[in-house]
């Protein structure tokens, strides 16, 4: 008999417990473990030329989240200026329009 696959989490949140630590200057930040895959700690910690594991990885999410922000923002400015010039040629079409009824 097959057994039944577990059904996946939702988020994250469902997969692990936020659990607040409060760092020595009052400040508090959520702990989180993470697996990461054979060697890729290895190249974290080269890549992060003297800084913390922690800080590296940090840095790269931060990146990676400001990646995705900047894409909505740009896809976002691409749909208004796509509006934007269909009103345009909207409003051409309605200057043309009324230019040859004067005519």
């Amino acid at each position: 008999m097959a057994k039944k696959k577990a059904a996946l989490p939702k988020s994250a949140t469902d997969v692990a417990p936020r659990i607040k630590k409060t760092t020595g200057n009052g400040r508090t930040s959520d702990r989180f473990q993470i697996r990461l895959p054979e060697g890729m700690r290895d190249k974290l910690v080269e890549a992060a030329d003297g800084r913390s594991l922690n800080d590296e990885i940090i840095q790269r999410l931060t990146q990676s989240l400001e990646r995705d922000e900047m894409q909505k923002l740009s896809d976002r400015l691409k749909a208004q200026g796509d509006r934007l010039a269909k009103f345009e040629g909207e409003i051409a079409s309605m200057v043309e329009q009324l230019r040859l009824r004067d005519d």
